[in-house]
């Protein structure tokens, strides 16, 4: 059977939706009008940002360890690491001038090239400052180069790997401004560098990281991120990484009250003509124009300046001739700021930059997969001996508020029904409104000769043609039941993002930037539907059937609201708490903070309603074995009898 509902496609509605929400909050931030008001705005929003970013720990020492050094034409390569956090250590190359200095020095920081800072379009900005007397220090970003989950192998950081940090109360953001942060220290520290002087660039993920770390660290006095500064709102519903998503960021600003907290130092903003739309130049000059205004309020408006270059994506040559001439003007007092030559740049064996070559690496240089296993593990256990657990009020309005559920979540709005049959099967298509701008398409079916004594909702994160099966259905209308089967928001044929090879990249992203969870949304949706089939048959129980990442969506309703008859979820995820494998759920399961507050076992066990398991996986979608599943039910179990909870789980 054909189960879409519309004749068009919708699937670009979601996308509209989430931009047109983006688009509002762009326009609600406005640049204070004195320096006066800017400085008492720029407090409050460090304030609410820093947190938002993650968890900024007191410094550890720096413990620097080195292995080994290369020697140039007229400088050196020592390659070491840094202790960023405790027991936690950054993997870098330091470029030294010949000479006893003090030089500047330069902190740069590296996009999406996998091998981090032994790429050689990376290892030339160490290569050219150096040779212009600038000391540089280049790090491996927290997942990659010599940072990945396989020493000596190198991966991708973002998608569901980097998002994981946000379970444990981290953005992979963060982490890596604290990394960064932590490489001024050591800069600082060097007795050859001038440490009034220091600067930071990157491209794109690297681009990112230099705002980031000049908006949050005074000591940087002039910065140039390059192909990375767009506005926030172009953030949602198009494509960048999990590295630069902030969580209700723009709730909380536009992209221009980041780079107005770099005012009064130089910053030099590089974008391509060539770029996509997230980082396309007439976006980044939106957030140019704003930032400006804070220049000026300080006087220093011939310390922000742009430029657009006709080039693709990347940190070419002549991106680099700008950056140096703004180096070299704000850390060295040479020029105008005017592009500068660049020299041919040698080229050294990645090999020979690498700390660890042979693939043996300490055990404080952690992966992504290590630190969130080591720290998930440590969250749960801290958690569940927590006195929270016997109060199961509290916890539900704490979950309401990590899953960022909306209020009015009783708000719906069905539009006509087209009524026909599937063989004998009676069914009416329509849409709900579960929020405005939300439309979710829904195929009811119905049994032939009597009212529904129950309806069942089906959602499946694939959508209505994943969920849909004849025999299935054919069994619950034989028991006299409805089906009411629903793509929930950016599913089936609401589903805009295919992005790369991680369904929901973009809708997950776009989400999390406006304050939401794709889970909290998808409750609502729930929600919604519920109450537009209770409003036509006001005695009729209605249950929930759900399948995979949809499947959380279900418990989570389940959990918060007493409108539901009974919950039945196959392939639900069985734990946050990651361990030796990368997860590949779908990134709609983020739900930032939650091993902070439980896991998915204590969403079960708050459950108003009876939950039927019939399958559970691990976050790397393996299905658990007979023996894994029943050890999980009985800690929802302890778990519910410990909220007071007589919960009925069902096999």
């Amino acid at each position: 059977m054909n189960t879409n509902v519309w004749i068009e496609s919708g699937s670009k509605l979601m996308r509209e939706t989430l931009c047109q929400e983006a688009r509002r909050w762009h326009q609600i931030h406005q640049p204070p009008a004195t320096l006066e008001d800017w400085q008492a705005y720029r407090k409050a929003l460090l304030d609410k940002l820093r947190p938002l970013a993650g968890t900024f720990p007191e410094p550890a020492p720096l413990k620097v360890e080195e292995y080994g050094e290369l020697h140039m034409d007229g400088y050196r390569i020592r390659k070491l690491t840094y202790q960023s956090r405790e027991n936690f250590r950054v993997t870098a190359n330091l470029y030294v001038p010949d000479g006893s200095g003090p030089f500047p020095g330069v902190l740069a920081v590296h996009g999406h090239w996998s091998q981090g800072k032994i790429a050689a379009r990376v290892a030339a900005r160490g290569h050219l400052l150096a040779r212009e007397r600038i000391v540089v220090l280049t790090v491996d970003a927290f997942g990659a180069g010599e940072r990945g989950t396989r020493p000596g192998e190198f991966e991708y950081h973002g998608k569901q790997l980097g998002l994981s940090l946000t379970s444990i109360g981290e953005t992979l953001l963060g982490m890596q401004v604290y990394d960064n942060v932590r490489g001024i220290d050591l800069l600082q520290s060097l007795d050859y560098v001038d440490g009034d002087r220091i600067g930071v660039t990157g491209a794109s993920g690297g681009g990112n990281q230099t705002m980031w770390v000049a908006a949050f660290d005074e000591r940087v006095k002039a910065a140039v991120p390059v192909v990375s500064v767009g506005t926030f709102e172009s953030y949602v519903g198009n494509c960048n990484c999990v590295c630069e998503v902030l969580p209700e960021g723009l709730p909380t600003t536009e992209e221009w009250g980041v780079l107005g907290l770099v005012a009064p130092n130089a910053l030099l903003l590089l974008n391509s003509l060539q770029d996509g739309p997230t980082f396309v130049v007439s976006e980044m000059i939106r957030s140019f124009n704003a930032a400006r205004e804070i220049y000026r309020h300080y006087g220093a408006e011939e310390k922000i300046a742009y430029k657009a270059i006709d080039l693709p994506h990347g940190y070419y040559p002549e991106m680099q001739s700008h950056m140096l001439g703004w180096f070299k003007r704000w850390l060295k007092d040479e020029g105008g700021g005017w592009p500068c030559a660049v020299p041919e740049i040698p080229a050294v064996p990645e090999a020979d930059l690498m700390c660890f070559p042979n693939g043996k690496r300490p055990a404080a240089v952690k992966s992504v997969l290590e630190y969130v296993a080591e720290k998930s593990a440590a969250h749960k256990k801290r958690v569940l001996a927590s006195a929270d657990v016997t109060n199961p009020e509290k916890k539900r309005q704490d979950l309401k508020q990590l899953i960022k559920l909306r209020d009015g979540a009783d708000y719906a709005s069905r539009g006509p029904a087209v009524s026909g049959h599937d063989g004998e099967r009676p069914y009416a298509k329509f849409t709900i409104e579960s929020e405005p701008g939300v439309l979710l398409p829904c195929l009811r079916f119905f049994p032939l000769k009597s009212e529904p004594v129950s309806t069942t909702i089906a959602v499946h994160p694939g959508g209505k043609g994943k969920v849909y099966s004849a025999e299935r259905i054919d069994a619950q209308l034989h028991q006299g039941k409805s089906v009411c089967v629903v793509d929930l928001r950016h599913t089936g044929e609401t589903c805009w993002d295919t992005t790369m090879d991680s369904i929901d990249h973009d809708a997950s992203r776009g989400s999390l930037w406006l304050g939401r969870t794709m889970a909290g949304d998808w409750v609502r949706d729930l929600l919604a539907v519920r109450s537009t089939l209770a409003a036509e048959a006001p005695n009729t129980p209605v249950e929930v059937y759900a399948v995979g990442e949809s499947a959380l969506a279900a418990v989570l309703a389940a959990a918060l609201f007493p409108d539901f008859s009974g919950v039945t979820v196959r392939e639900i995820l069985s734990t946050y708490v990651l361990t030796a494998v990368v997860p590949t759920q779908r990134m709609s399961v983020c739900i930032p903070k939650i091993l902070s507050w439980g896991d998915v076992s204590s969403i079960v066990a708050l459950s108003h309603c009876p939950v039927s398991v019939v399958s559970a996986v691990t976050p790397d979608g393996r299905p658990l074995e007979e023996d894994a599943l029943s050890k999980w039910r009985d800690e929802t179990q302890s778990l519910a009898a410990s909220f007071g909870n007589e919960l009925d789980l069902g096999g």
